[in-house]
């Protein structure tokens, strides 16, 4: 019996023992951040085949266009005495996140020159690219905005390319 006692003595002793020289250790992760008001710009619509809808960066492709040949997709063709005119409607959203503004600024501007004899208008403002055209100053978030887009070709225009960019900017009020 005495041995057995001193057996559980020893596994006692023994146990405290090993908890007695367990390890630990602790650390933290401090986490800092400030939130940023944005805002985002989508074009949701534009005539011509259109590609990218949805995003900041859609493509319009037109195709051969000509003043006794038939409208690209999504637009209309008018023909006057010495130009001729191809028009549709550019839609455009703004989104806005942790902002307090309740609405905001939209122009556009042309990428580049346009071609020589070839004028690029929206909501019937002439676009250039050393300004930009304000298209509103009181634009709705969440929602798509409309505008009218003409390209304007002179009879005199060469035959080429009429390539080009609108550059829209959002800014919120």
């Amino acid at each position: 019996m005495k041995k057995i006692i001193l057996a559980i003595a020893i596994l006692a002793t023994l146990s405290f023992a090993g908890g007695a020289f367990a390890a630990t250790s602790s650390g933290t992760l401090t986490i800092t951040g400030t939130v940023e008001s944005s805002i985002s710009l989508t074009v949701e619509s534009a005539g011509g085949t259109t590609s990218g809808t949805g995003t900041a960066a859609a493509t319009s492709a037109l195709g051969s266009i000509s003043k006794y040949g038939s409208a690209p997709t999504g637009f209309t063709l008018a023909r006057g005495a010495s130009n001729w005119t191809l028009s549709s409607t550019v839609g455009v959203q703004v989104a806005k996140a942790n902002l307090t503004s309740t609405d905001y600024t939209l122009t556009a501007q042309l990428g580049s020159a346009p071609a020589s004899g070839v004028a690029w208008k929206l909501n019937g403002s002439t676009l250039s690219d050393s300004a930009a055209t304000t298209l509103t100053s009181t634009g709705t978030y969440g929602s798509t905005g409309s505008y009218s887009w003409d390209i304007v070709v002179a009879d005199s225009a060469s035959a080429a390319a009429i390539d080009n960019a609108i550059n829209f900017t959002a800014t919120s009020n």
